[in-house]
C-alpha cells in the first residue's frame, strides 16, 4: 500500500486547516486536555535536561498523589 494512503490528514479541508492555524496564532486554539499538557511539558523538560546535562532522563507522573518527577536514569553497573 502506498504511503499516501496511510497518512490521514489532520483536517478535512484546507479551509479548516487555515482556520485552525489562525485560531492558534490568535491564542484561541482548542482547549488542551490538562493531563496531556502535563505529559508534554514534562517530556520537554526531560529533553532540555538531557541537552543541558547529558545522560538519559525519565519522567514519572502520578496524578493520584500529586507527583511529577524528572530524573536522570541510573547507569547500570557492569560487573
Amino acid at each position: 500500500m502506498a504511503i499516501e494512503h496511510r497518512i490521514r490528514p489532520k483536517y478535512k479541508t484546507r479551509n479548516e486547516a487555515i482556520v485552525a492555524r489562525l485560531r492558534e496564532d490568535a491564542g484561541a486554539g482548542a482547549p488542551i486536555d490538562p493531563a496531556m499538557r502535563i505529559k508534554r511539558l514534562t517530556a520537554e523538560t526531560a529533553i532540555q535536561m538531557a541537552l543541558l546535562h547529558g545522560g538519559d532522563w525519565r519522567v514519572q507522573i502520578d496524578h493520584e498523589i500529586g507527583l511529577v518527577v524528572v530524573a536522570r536514569r541510573r547507569q547500570k553497573r557492569i560487573r
